[in-house]
């Protein structure tokens, strides 16, 4: 299998970089469809991924991989989240509203600009899943609204943007509110179980796992307003050096 991918320009989470949920679905829909799966994958992010630049994909043995040129940028490979438990469904929605209005990444942030999470993108070019630190540690409550320009003929949320809001809440998790080193995407594996539709008023909780030196470990899981589970994943942060 040889096959061409282009990150299109706006779909970024460092500015100059593609976003790791949103990359990591567009594989992960590859993937499934090429091996005849549905479950889980595991998406592995070893180089940022250059923005509108021709990538090639690849089989090899039981994985795609996405490189540039010689350079291996991400691999994708069967995942896991069956051991995952996360919170339940938020019951203050006010609280969830409210987070949407005061969180994500502001202009100061390195994220400002982000597909997921940056405060700078406008509705219907972002997804503003838009989040705080909370309510408890270790954890991250934030607020998501479907929108019609990220959906299918069918009207329900395309699988990379599904993707994407299981990314950015669980840096919000994991990092302590007043450590500003950026926080990146090294490792995200996912589940979608069944995508919001357009509006579709949803929430993503976001729980810390664990933390290793300067990688840490959190959950995250897409609910929506009804408190049905649409996707649930857990990802590899890795801090950057001051």
């Amino acid at each position: 299998m040889d096959d061409t991918l282009i990150i299109e320009r706006g779909f970024n989470g460092p500015r100059l970089s593609g976003n790791g949920g949103y990359v990591g679905g567009i594989l992960a829909e590859r993937f499934n469809r090429h091996f005849g799966k549905d479950g889980a994958v595991e998406i592995t992010l070893r180089a940022p991924i250059p923005i509108e630049t021709p990538l090639q994909v690849a089989r090899a043995d039981d994985a795609l991989l996405l490189k540039d040129g010689e350079t291996l940028l991400c691999e994708a490979r069967a995942g896991a989240v069956d051991h995952l438990v996360p919170p339940p469904p938020p019951a203050d929605w006010a609280d969830v509203m409210r987070r949407g209005e005061q969180g994500g990444s502001p202009e100061d942030s390195d994220f400002h600009w982000c597909i997921v999470c940056g405060r700078g993108r406008r509705v219907g070019d972002g997804l503003r899943v838009l989040g705080t630190h909370g309510p408890g540690s270790g954890q991250s409550l934030s607020c998501y609204l479907p929108h019609a320009n990220h959906a299918d003929a069918q009207g329900r949320i395309k699988q990379e943007f599904v993707w994407g809001t299981l990314d950015c809440p669980g840096a919000f998790a994991v990092q302590e509110p007043d450590d500003w080193r950026p926080a990146l995407t090294g490792r995200m594996t996912a589940k979608v179980i069944e995508r919001p539709k357009v509006g579709e008023r949803c929430a993503v909780v976001g729980w810390k796992i664990g933390a290793e030196g300067r990688k840490l470990y959190s959950g995250t899981a897409l609910y929506t307003e009804s408190g049905r589970l649409c996707a649930i994943g857990h990802c590899t942060w890795i801090l950057l050096k001051n």
